[in-house]
């Protein structure tokens, strides 16, 4: 997902996603949380413990079942086989308790299990309360696991007493610990500590306490904001001691801006994760650090999402390496072929970095481990031999934007292991590989071909996969009908194609279990009626058919679409009334029916029952009616669009509660929930993918496609309509508004004073109506404006002055009689000219006559003698020789006009400077 917030509010959504994600996965294997020992084994479990169970059951909220088999009747008696409970196969007491799916509150009654060992309240949500402090008192614990659990507030240091704890995870909760780590000296058993998302930014002590525990081998610390001064000062330690144990160091987005040199020396050091950092310089003199003992036992190195640049470095002097991390840099150069030398290498990610390189066999020659490849985003050129078998068999292959074309890669077909795969915008021109689409790998989850030129007809796809698989097909030239795909697609994108026919293929996809969240076939040539079979997708995220022949009424199935957020029909020849059906889709943002021929009235729940919406393009249809005043109920509504309607009324003067156009704080590129525009998580928990709204918005008076800006506009446009009355006062409290057209109405009255509040105002078009009046002066201040049309109107007196009017073209003020001064060439009564002198007298007529008379007789003076002079000096030469007569009357022929037209000239400049003088 792409989150456009800051700090903590980035994490804490993302990770109750995944929460939410993985929660799932598990409901989908049917939940692998096993039932103790029980009768099986003639075991029970103690009375007192039971009942210490059922206690904690009362305060725990539990809506998916999960304890549905613990209670008091007969045949539940025995705790041992309730679900979550692990009970010794000796004695019978409850040993490990491990619960997820749950809410509420945690009873102390788990005191009363004296022998528990395990306690895993992971994935659950306890809606922020605090970590309860008598867990420190369960002293008999050895593995404590609270994470994503939705806990918040300080870490109780009563957890310091768990002396006997080995394993520690507090990760991805909103803790905190303003002071310091001191509790965690105490805990000298613990192995394996995560305390990911957590802010430590008061605890200076960090370092120095985590690397005193003398068995610690797993460390994780990423998004703790960490003070990073313990870092750079401990070398002052006597850290000879330090980490004696350390296998696994994470330290993730951190701002770490440097590898502490001391990382070399931890000997047992194995794995190192410090992406999305402060990192800056060449990589090598970063990866220089860890040349000491750890060099020989470091496997597994994550150094993405920083500022690294150079070239990649020789990674043979780490000979033990299975993971190689490092996307999202500044890398550059070639790919060292001593990377096939990497016999243990399993992952390699160099990604979004500017590599150029002719990669061949012999850099994978060697790598018979390989599991994952992710090369994409750089300009590099795949050349292998065309009957080429790999040596390894990929499970994620990522080559995006890698040059692998104009063939489809043979190679690829031989990797049957393959769960995810990426060769987007590979340059792919050749026919669709269709007895490789009729035989896809069998754990294929995720396929992107997109932005390609693929070309012919799909076969029926399906994969043996359990999971539900994604299909980006996206931008290519692929025909044909729609094929038929696996009943639990859960991602699908097949716009930008050449796809025919009916869409009813796709109705085959009913698996109602997670099912369809993404549906995206803009931009094809698919028509008939959409099919009334929505019901089987009542998870669907995306729908987008904008840009097809689609035709008839929505069916009314879209009433189970209620997790729906985008909506597009554009474009297409779908008729009817405002489809009812679309009252249940309350969670909608995006809704364009726009340029079809929908007709009726818009309905007054519009607002009441799609109240998130934010962009809501109703353009070119036959609708009618009045706009109702709900519509001003629509608090987050940023774009607003019904021209080119049948709409007639007045404008509603409410319009000044769409407070979205009225306050920065609604401002953003961001359109769901407040945190991002466009680009979000398909409904599918395997496959990631971007998806960025987009609708054709009117603009400076012509129509753009906009994707990724969409969330910049604020825009109501009522053009093209029976509108009636004034332009509302009201909606110039809308101060954010960028785009104001009211054209092609029957408007009337005055432009409002106060449109100059309107200070982000880019486009303002009010052409053809019958507004009258001044032009307000405030006009003059709205600095942003570059598109203005007030033409065809009845408005009057004098044009503002100021930069921004006076720099528009005359066309926009055009068609209004009684408008006068700059741009347009009409003057305003009593305006001078820079060249012209007002009468002071009754007689100035007559001095000018006179003036001139004076000027015409002495220029006439002076030609005659010219003419004199001219003619008789020249006319004697050419009678007494004859070579000269030739070559003047040859020259005089040349210049003839030239002499004409300085002539003419020189008399209005003449009659100017007199008229000066005078």
């Amino acid at each position: 997902m792409t989150m456009i917030m800051d700090g903590r509010s980035f994490k804490l959504p993302y990770a109750f996603l995944t929460l939410f994600v993985l929660v799932h996965l598990r409901l989908a294997l049917g939940g692998f949380i096993p039932a103790g020992v029980g009768d099986a084994n003639n075991i029970s479990c103690p009375e007192g413990e039971r009942q210490a169970l059922l206690e904690f059951k009362k305060g725990i909220s539990d809506p998916y079942g999960r304890l549905s088999s613990w209670g008091s009747e007969e045949e539940k008696k025995n705790c041992c086989n309730w679900q979550g409970i692990h009970c010794s196969n000796q004695t019978g007491h409850v040993l490990q308790l491990y619960f997820y799916l749950l809410g509420g509150m945690i009873s102390p009654s788990l005191l009363e299990l004296p022998y528990s060992t395990y306690l895993d309240l992971s994935y659950n949500d306890f809606n922020g309360s605090h970590i309860p402090e008598f867990i420190g008192s369960l002293s008999t614990l050895e593995h404590l696991d609270l994470s994503w659990s939705n806990f918040s507030g300080p870490i109780p240091h009563q957890l310091g007493k768990l002396s006997r704890l080995k394993y520690l995870h507090l990760g991805l909760n909103d803790l905190t610990n303003s002071e310091n780590l001191e509790w965690l000296s105490h805990m000298s058993s613990i192995e394996d500590l995560e305390l990911s998302l957590t802010n430590l930014s008061g605890a200076n002590d960090w370092l120095e306490v985590v690397s005193s525990l003398p068995n610690l081998k797993t460390l994780k610390m990423s998004a703790c904001n960490l003070p990073l001064m313990s870092l750079s000062s401990f070398s002052q330690f006597n850290h000879s001691k330090s980490f004696t144990s350390l296998e696994s160091l994470r330290l993730h987005n951190n701002e770490i801006n440097d590898i502490p040199k001391f990382f070399g020396d931890i000997c047992t050091l194995r794995e190192l994760g410090l992406a999305g950092n402060n990192l800056n310089g060449q990589v090598i003199e970063h990866i220089n650090n860890l040349f000491g003992c750890a060099k020989d036992s470091l496997e597994v190195l994550e150094l993405g999402r920083n500022q690294l640049w150079g070239s990649l470095p020789d990674f043979a002097m780490f000979p033990s390496l299975k993971e190689i991390e490092l996307p999202s840099n500044k890398l550059n150069g070639t790919m060292p072929k001593t990377i096939g030398n990497l016999h243990n290498l399993e992952h390699l990610d160099v990604s979004l970095n500017y590599l150029q390189d002719v990669i061949s066999e012999a850099h994978f020659s060697n790598l018979s481990k390989l599991l994952s490849l992710d090369l994409s985003g750089n300009s590099l050129t795949l050349e292998f031999d065309f009957n080429w078998v790999p040596p390894f068999q990929l499970e994620g292959l990522h080559l995006r934007s890698c040059k692998l074309g104009p063939r489809f890669p043979n190679w690829i077909r031989t990797q049957r292991n393959i769960t995810i795969l990426d060769i987007s915008n590979a340059q792919i021109s050749d026919t669709v590989p269709a007895e490789w689409f009729a035989n896809l790998p069998p754990n294929l989850v995720s396929l992107n071909i997109s932005n390609n030129q693929i070309h012919g007809q799909l076969p029926n796809v399906s994969t043996m996969s359990w999971r539900e698989p994604a299909f980006d097909l996206s931008a290519n030239r692929l025909e044909g009908p729609l094929p038929l795909f696996s009943r639990n697609v859960s991602y699908l994108n097949h716009s930008k194609n050449r796809f025919s026919g009916p869409l009813s293929p796709l109705c085959k996809i009913n698996d109602r279990r997670l099912g369809l969240g993404f549906l995206d076939l803009s931009d094809n040539l698919l028509s008939e009626q959409l099919p009334n079979c929505f019901m089987n997708w009542p998870n669907l995220l995306i729908l987008n058919l904008a840009n097809n022949n689609f035709s008839g009424e929505v069916p009314s199935s879209f009433g189970f679409l209620s997790m729906l957020q985008t909506l597009s029909l554009h474009n297409n020849t779908f008729s009817g009334d405002f489809p009812n059906s679309l009252k249940n889709c309350s969670y909608l943002r995006v809704m364009d029916l726009g340029n079809n021929r929908f007709s009726g009235k818009i309905p007054a729940w519009i607002a009441e029952d799609l109240p998130q919406l934010i962009v809501l393009i109703l353009r070119s249809n036959k609708f009618s009616g009045s706009i109702p005043w709900d519509t001003c109920k629509l608090k987050y509504l940023r774009i607003l669009d019904l021209s080119l309607n049948d709409f007639s009324g007045i404008i509603p003067q409410c319009l000044n509660n769409l407070t979205a156009m009225a306050y920065k704080a609604y401002s953003s590129t961001n359109l769901f929930e407040g945190s991002y525009m466009g680009s979000i998580i398909g409904h599918n928990y395997w496959y990631i993918g971007d998806y960025v709204d987009s609708a054709m918005v009117a603009w400076k008076g012509r129509e753009y496609n906009f994707g990724k800006n969409l969330g910049f506009l604020k825009i109501i446009n009522l053009s093209s309509n029976n509108l009636t009355g004034k332009l509302p006062t009201e909606i110039t409290s809308l101060l954010e508004l960028v785009v104001l057209n009211v054209s092609k109405n029957n408007l009337i009255g005055e432009i409002p004073q106060t449109i100059g509040q309107l200070k982000q105002l880019e486009s303002f078009d009010m052409s053809w109506n019958q507004f009258s009046g001044e032009i307000p002066s405030s006009m003059s201040e709205l600095q942003f404006l570059s598109h203005l049309d007030l033409s065809f109107n009845n408005l009057s007196g004098k044009i503002p002055s100021g930069t921004q009017l006076q720099g528009f073209d005359a066309t926009c003020f055009t068609g209004n009689r009684a408008l006068c001064g700059p741009p347009l060439t009409q003057k305003c009564p009593g305006e001078v000219t820079p060249n012209q002198t007002l009468p002071t007298d009754n007689g100035s007529t007559e001095d000018d006559k006179d003036n001139r008379d004076e000027f015409e007789k002495w220029f006439c003076v002076g030609a005659g003698i010219g003419f004199a002079i001219g003619f008789w000096g020249i006319c004697s030469s050419l009678i007494l020789k004859r070579s000269w007569r030739h070559a003047y009357f040859l020259l005089l022929d040349n210049m003839k006009d030239w002499l004409y037209v300085t002539m003419a000239v020189n008399k209005a400049r003449f009659w100017r400077m007199f008229q000066r003088q005078g």
